[in-house]
């Protein structure tokens, strides 16, 4: 991952309803740590930690937050003269946008003893202070969830897609289930088993006489170039839509042999193609023979 163009600590906060844990969760899926409403007396205690811990931190806090209005431009001051690079972001958008998204949303507002008109202005005019301190103010009236993500992800440093989507490899067998997080899961139990081969039938797929039989086969080689070049369609339109995590699964009957040689296979071949690949084999030790 490339150094960011900002840096934390970061301290997050804005009106109700305005995405600020989009803006805090797609910081923490490129690795930053990330802390939602506490009680503003422990705020500073957050903070004592190494360097690199604090160029990680998100604060997310908001009107939940006992005293918010009051205490925290003083602690904000405090801390930023304690810690230099320390940032402030203020989200926000427009009356009418904030309306809308709580109608849709259907979740009250953290000023819920008036009505939602009311309590909107009210937190818009009390968080003056706040936001008259920020480092950046994000409006989302007109960006979309997807926008937002992008436009932080772009701040941050995120330059390649790529960067964002973590891809997990698992092979498993057949006969334990099929892994419940998997996105894409491939059956190829259509290959040759080196189960039937009296020398093989006790190794793994990764070891490498394994590896050389079922190299041995046109139909395989043929198999992992399909599914890469499937993976290779798709991987990119994963990454459009901003998904962070991607389970693969590959499995055979035993989740011995094929599943764990092809799963080798396709997490190289995407290493390759950049991705951040980990792979690991669910079932390969369940088995004796």
């Amino acid at each position: 991952m490339t150094e960011p163009r900002f840096s934390g600590p970061f301290v997050i906060t804005g009106l109700s309803g305005s995405g600020k844990t989009v803006l805090s969760r797609t910081l923490e899926d490129i690795g930053y740590l990330c802390v939602d409403n506490i009680p503003l007396d422990l705020v500073p205690d957050l903070f004592q930690r190494t360097q690199d811990e604090m160029n990680r931190l998100v604060v997310v806090l908001d009107v939940r937050a006992s005293g918010f209005t009051r205490d925290l431009p003083e602690i904000y001051r405090q801390l930023a003269r304690q810690y230099k690079g320390i940032q402030l972001i203020f989200v926000e958008a427009s009356s009418e946008v904030l309306l809308r998204r709580f109608s849709v949303a259907r979740r009250p507002h953290p000023l819920r003893d008036r009505s939602l008109e009311q309590a909107i202005a009210d937190e818009r005019e009390s968080l003056r202070e706040v936001r008259a301190l920020a480092d950046l103010v994000v409006d989302t009236t007109n960006l979309s969830p997807h926008d937002l993500r992008r436009q932080i992800l772009s701040l941050a440093g995120v330059d390649s897609s790529q960067q964002l989507l973590s891809v997990d490899v698992q092979s498993f067998s057949y006969l334990q289930g099929v892994p419940p997080t998997a996105s894409l899961v491939f059956d190829v139990r259509f290959l040759p088993n080196p189960y039937f081969e009296d020398g093989l039938r006790p190794l793994a797929g990764d070891d490498p006489l394994v590896a050389g039989w079922l190299a041995d086969f046109p139909e395989v080689a043929e198999a992992v170039s399909r599914i890469v070049d499937l993976l290779g369609y798709l991987l990119p339109r994963y990454l459009r839509e901003l998904k962070t995590n991607l389970g693969i699964a590959v499995g055979c009957t035993g989740g011995r042999h094929r599943s764990v040689y092809i799963a080798e296979r396709l997490a190289t071949s995407l290493r390759e193609l950049g991705y951040q690949v980990a792979v690991h084999h669910r079932d390969k030790d369940r088995w004796r023979f």
